[in-house]
């Protein structure tokens, strides 16, 4: 039975983009807060009517800057949305004009065209799974015990995406559907401490099996010795003259001598694996 409620640890999920498809109007409520179209502005005076129904407003220079492309025509048009549907250039419901679309023609003029789109986008999200871990005192203490191993969650949002020449201006989340909920990684920590035992002798069966005079190499070169698994370099920088240079040859007592001199220098991160799994830090 466990000593103490289990503790829990999860990451953050991670999203991959999947597919895009086009709205050409999706004016809807959810998509009302992504799109920023400019107002009309107060106070715009329509065009003057002709004194003489016989008179034409005399043509004028429009250049119409579409991104990378620009196109100049001349027109008779009083309003810049009338120069537009003269000049042919097509207009989606969510572009930004500018100069606004009710103002008036009334010299040479350029309009720039900003286009914008509503798009939905399927992304995969990534869902952690969480580790969970249970004390457990019928185990001795540095060892655990996996009773489940964890996976991974995936689900698919939807986001509607506001692009604005091109690039990402907003985005909000309007449906997610879990496809294979994450599974707990659960695991057993041992808690039981023998009666002569010290928090030093399970470190010791933690890092090397209760043995104080292992040598652990990695590919072929000494790497860690003894039972509480010196770096060669830290035991040489923390032991007493009168100890052995070799870790693995000094006693289980002069082990723990050094040991409580990188323990008050370096703390518990001196040994990172195993007093996180001994509950140590």
């Amino acid at each position: 039975m466990p000593t103490t409620p289990p503790s829990r640890a999860v990451g953050a999920p991670s999203r991959t983009p999947l597919r895009r498809s086009r709205h050409l109007l999706a004016l809807t409520a959810v998509a009302l807060p992504l799109v920023a179209l400019a107002p009309v502005p107060a106070g715009v005076p329509a065009p003057a009517a002709a004194s003489d129904p016989a008179e034409v407003p005399a043509p004028q220079v429009v250049t119409v800057v579409d991104g990378m492309t620009v196109r100049i025509g001349v027109t008779s048009a009083v309003r810049v949305s009338d120069a537009l549907a003269d000049l042919g250039v097509a207009r989606a419901p969510l572009d930004r004009v500018e100069p606004d679309l009710l103002a008036p023609i009334d010299g040479p003029t350029t309009v720039r065209i900003t286009r914008v789109e509503l798009v939905d986008e399927q992304v995969a999200v990534t869902l952690p799974h969480a580790t969970v871990r249970i004390e457990d005192p019928t185990l001795l203490r540095g060892y655990r015990r996996i009773e489940r191993t964890g996976r991974d969650g995936a689900q698919v949002d939807t986001d509607l995406v506001l692009t604005v020449a091109g690039e990402e201006e907003a985005r909000l989340t309007v449906a997610s559907e879990i496809v294979r909920p994450a599974v707990d990684h659960v695991e057993r920590v041992g808690t039981r401490m023998l009666p002569t035992d010290t928090v030093w002798d399970a470190l010791a069966r933690c890092e090397a099996s209760g043995r104080w005079d292992a040598v652990r190499t990695i590919d072929g070169r000494v790497a860690y010795l003894g039972g509480l698994q010196f770096d060669p370099r830290t035991w040489e920088a923390f032991r007493p003259d009168d100890l052995p240079s070799d870790p693995s040859t000094a006693t289980r007592e002069q082990q723990i001598a050094v040991a409580e001199l990188v323990l008050a220098r370096q703390g518990w991160g001196a040994w990172p694996d195993c007093s996180e799994r001994l509950g140590l830090r």
